[in-house]
């Protein structure tokens, strides 16, 4: 978890991708190697990894739930998609 720590700009890894499945009524985030279930939160994290910087990512999921302990959270959610490869650094 230390790496991800450093991390300044979190993108998708190469060959993973968001989707949403209307079949299934889920967000999932596509890997070579399968397939991860998202939940709305997670998946709003996960669309703000686009290049943005860490701190503008916490800033919009601060404003977007209106709540003051997203930074523990999405260090927590990114730190596990970092360790499975499926999250790296763009800066």
């Amino acid at each position: 978890m230390t790496a991800y720590r450093q991390m300044k700009r979190p993108v998708l890894a190469r060959g993973v991708r968001y989707r949403w499945d209307d079949i299934r009524d889920q967000h999932q985030l596509l890997y070579p190697e399968g397939l991860l279930v998202l939940n709305e939160t997670g998946a709003a994290i996960v669309q703000l990894c686009d290049g943005r910087s860490l701190d503008e990512i916490v800033e919009s999921l601060a404003e977007d739930f209106a709540v003051s302990e997203v930074p523990e959270d999405v260090h927590q959610f990114l730190g596990r998609l970092t360790e499975r490869g499926l999250i790296r650094d763009d800066s």
